[in-house]
Parts: structure tokens; C-alpha cells; sequence
């Protein structure tokens, strides 16, 4: 009996309470949590830190996860050394008692602290569960105000691309200063940190008279039309020049990249001989006549974005103006620039009239975002579409906008490499100042993974 007594004390180390502990006999060897109405929770895997005595989940549990009364299972490396399982929870402070049995119902909201008693009543070994829930909605969307201002000055109009700067992707904003005498003015700042913007000198441009919110990358250089029919052209962002033996161009609809059914088209709409027609400019500048316009397909403040499916390449236009000047709330697309086809008719499935909405997909989705509508009232709602753009949702939790955002249209809108959804500036009418801000939101589950 004195021998197998002196093997079992040889087995214990000391414990957090400086008292020898019987390890082999203390410890404990299974962890799990179970309720009938948590499904699943009795799956979830527990860390055992033998070391440290922590016992943890790994994987969180769900946003929202109530554990005020579940059920633990504790495992005994060897039952029959413990005389007792005393349970301290910090959720009550105050209260301290032994387990009646290895399945009993405690309060996990906070961590519970465990010690584990052996025969002689003397030597114990402790341990404290933690079990961890997300503190964040997955599918909700934070937003934030960024910078505000932006630029120290006021803006009345303003358009942000992303464009390649001495070999880095920068942000390139280009601003119509409030004042008639104002010229056009370019700005830039890194990607990474949007927050200092440095004035880059511009040249080739007119004082007035462009369609700055239709500044278009293609073919590794930026296009601008006039309001005259001009369209201009820019390989460095700064410096620019009159495209030559052009038609005369209404609109720069946006760029439909190169797939493997059509090559890459620059997408205008053409005024040839009063009539307005579409067009596409391939990469060896040549122009290319398409379909006439519909009376309700919009040539002025349309959302615009490209996006893929079945390995091809579409673009899509979203709300805007009419030749007839109707605000709309149809949605076209296109995969070559010269015919486009109607994806919804402005029915009940689609969002309400607006020109100036924010189109971006993101999340798998199309999102829309805002506008101004019939009436010149800003809007800040979310619409979002799962079937590239037929049929559209309004959102009413989760991605809406917060309550100090200020509804607005015309805000220039890039989905970063960090799944930010930024939104420069924009205006709360037709006529109105830029209102000189930038607002990032993001969904909490496309958080960069540490």
C-alpha cells in the first residue's frame, strides 16, 4: 500500500496554488457543452491546456450564442483519485460549489473557473473555461466617415479612379472647384491610406465643359468626353489631349474588358447626324457602329460596373437619365459596346427612378447604392441584385447605411483589395456642392483573415 501510494504522489506536479498536484489523477480529459435548444454545441471541440490550465474553442460560436445555462461534460483522467470538481463562475461572482455530477448545468456567459480536488483532500489542480462567441454580426456592414474633408477646399463636382502612379495603384481624383472661373484640378493618394491627397498638375483639358463622372479607364489609358461631343484622352493621368477622327461622343458608357467570345470595346454613345447611336472603339482605336439608342436607355447619370459570367465579360448601366430627360430605373447590359439588352423593366422587381446611383459588385452580388431621385431628393438606400442585375432587393438590415450618413447621389464608388466599399464625396441634389467626404463600409466576414 506504501508503495502504490509513493507511485501516485510521484505522478503530481505543483499547482497554480504552489500545492502538489496528483497530474495524472487531476487532470481533466474531455470538455464539451451541450442544450437542446443550441444545435450543434455539442459538436463544438475544446482546447485542453494541460500547461496553462485554459480550456477554449477555437472556432467561435455564432453571433448571438446564449450560454447562460448549458449543460458542461467533464472527463476524469482518473475518477477515482478526485473526491470533488469545485466550480466558481465569474458570472456570479460570489458563488462557489462542487458539481453534483460530470454533467451538470452551468452559466458559461463568463469564464468558469474549475478546481479539481484529489483524495487527500489536499492536492488540486485548476483550470478556467472560456468559451468564445463572435462579437461581430458576420453579414453586417460597418460603416464609417473616413475623411471629412477629403480636400481642403470646396468641390463641386468630383470623379475617383484607381490608376497606376510611378508604378503603385493610387487613387487619381479629379475636382471641379467651386467659382466660375474654376479649372478642373487632379489629386492623388495612396490606396492603402486614402487620407493625404497631393495635388498633381493637369494639362490638356478645358477649364469647363466635361463629363467628369464619366472618366473611364481603357486600354491602359483615361477617356473623358466634352459636353461639345470632344472626347479626350490621358496615358499618366495628368497629361491629355484631343482624341482625333473621332465622332462626335455624347457618352462614355465604360469599358467592356476582352473575353473569349468579343474583344475589348470602349462603350460611347455616338451622336451621328442627330441621331444617337452606340459605338464602341476597340484598342487599335477604331470605331465601330452599333444599334440606335432606345428613347428609355439613360445617356446621363447612369451607375455603371463590369462584371463576368460563364467566362464572358458584360457591362451593366443602372438608373440615369433618358434622351427625353425622364429619370429611369432600368438596368442595361452589354457585351460588346454596339447592342445592349434590357435586364429589367422597371417594374416592382427593380429599385425606384434615380440617376446617380452607386453600382459596385461586391459580396457576390450587385450592390446599388443611393442616388437622387425624379423629384432631386437624395437618397441613402441599398439595393442589391443575386441574378447580375435582372431583379433587385431593398435591404433593410445588416448593409443599410448609417444614421449620420447624409443621402447623397453621385458619389464615386471603388471596392478595394481590402473588401472596403469606399464612397468619395457625392451630393444631396442635382445642383448641389460635393460634400467633400469619404465613407468605408465593410461586411465583418470579408475581414482580411489574420
Amino acid at each position: 500500500m506504501v508503495s502504490c501510494v509513493a507511485v501516485v504522489l510521484s505522478s503530481c506536479l505543483d499547482s497554480d496554488e504552489n500545492t502538489m498536484e496528483i497530474t495524472a489523477n487531476c487532470q481533466i480529459s474531455s470538455f464539451s457543452l451541450s442544450h437542446d435548444s443550441i444545435p450543434g454545441l455539442e459538436d463544438v471541440d475544446f482546447t485542453i491546456d494541460q500547461i496553462t490550465g485554459r480550456i477554449f474553442n477555437i472556432d467561435s460560436l455564432p453571433y448571438g450564442t446564449e450560454i447562460e445555462k448549458v449543460v458542461c461534460n467533464i472527463g476524469l483522467a482518473n475518477s477515482y483519485a478526485v473526491v470533488g470538481v469545485e466550480v466558481s463562475p465569474e458570472a456570479y461572482p460570489d458563488s462557489t460549489y462542487y458539481l453534483s455530477s460530470m454533467s451538470d448545468s452551468i452559466d458559461f456567459s463568463a469564464p468558469v473557473r474549475f478546481v479539481i480536488h484529489a483524495y487527500d483532500n489536499y492536492t488540486t489542480k485548476v483550470y478556467v473555461a472560456r468559451v468564445n462567441i463572435h462579437q461581430l454580426v458576420p453579414d453586417s456592414m460597418v460603416w464609417s466617415k473616413y475623411a471629412d474633408p477629403m480636400l481642403d477646399m470646396a468641390i463641386k463636382e468630383q470623379k475617383v479612379v484607381t490608376y497606376d502612379y510611378d508604378g503603385s495603384e493610387s487613387y487619381f481624383m479629379y475636382v471641379k472647384p467651386t467659382g466660375s472661373n474654376a479649372s478642373y484640378a487632379l489629386y492623388r493618394t495612396s490606396v492603402e491610406n486614402p487620407e493625404e491627397w497631393t495635388s498633381l498638375p493637369l494639362s490638356g483639358l478645358p477649364s469647363d465643359g466635361l463629363r467628369i463622372s464619366q472618366i473611364t479607364e481603357y486600354n491602359q489609358a483615361l477617356y473623358v468626353p466634352g459636353v461639345d461631343g470632344t472626347l479626350y484622352v490621358s496615358v499618366d493621368g495628368w497629361n491629355w489631349s484631343v482624341v482625333e477622327d473621332t465622332p462626335s461622343v455624347r457618352a462614355v458608357l465604360g469599358e467592356v474588358k476582352a473575353s473569349d467570345r468579343n474583344p475589348s470595346a470602349l462603350a460611347t454613345i455616338v451622336d451621328k447626324e442627330g441621331t444617337l447611336t452606340f459605338y464602341a472603339m476597340n484598342q487599335a482605336g477604331e470605331w465601330l457602329e452599333g444599334e440606335t439608342v432606345s428613347p428609355d436607355f439613360p445617356v446621363t447619370g447612369f451607375g455603371n460596373l463590369q462584371y463576368s459570367v460563364m467566362y464572358h465579360e458584360y457591362l451593366l448601366l443602372a438608373g440615369g437619365r433618358n434622351p427625353g430627360n425622364q429619370v429611369v430605373n432600368t438596368t442595361w447590359s452589354t457585351m460588346n459596346g454596339t447592342s445592349w439588352a434590357l435586364m429589367t423593366s422597371g417594374d416592382e422587381t427593380s429599385f425606384s427612378d434615380r440617376e446617380g446611383a452607386m453600382v459596385a459588385y461586391y459580396d457576390d452580388k450587385f450592390f446599388l447604392i443611393g442616388g437622387i431621385d425624379a423629384s432631386n431628393k437624395a437618397l441613402k438606400d441599398v439595393y442589391q441584385s443575386i441574378d447580375y442585375g435582372i431583379t433587385w432587393s431593398l435591404q433593410d438590415s445588416m448593409v443599410v447605411l448609417p444614421a449620420d450618413y447624409e443621402a447623397r447621389g453621385y458619389s464615386s464608388i471603388i471596392v478595394d483589395e481590402e473588401n472596403f466599399v469606399n464612397l468619395f464625396g457625392g451630393r444631396t441634389s442635382v445642383d448641389a456642392n460635393d460634400l467633400n467626404q469619404l465613407w468605408r463600409g465593410r461586411i465583418n466576414r470579408l475581414l482580411p483573415k489574420e
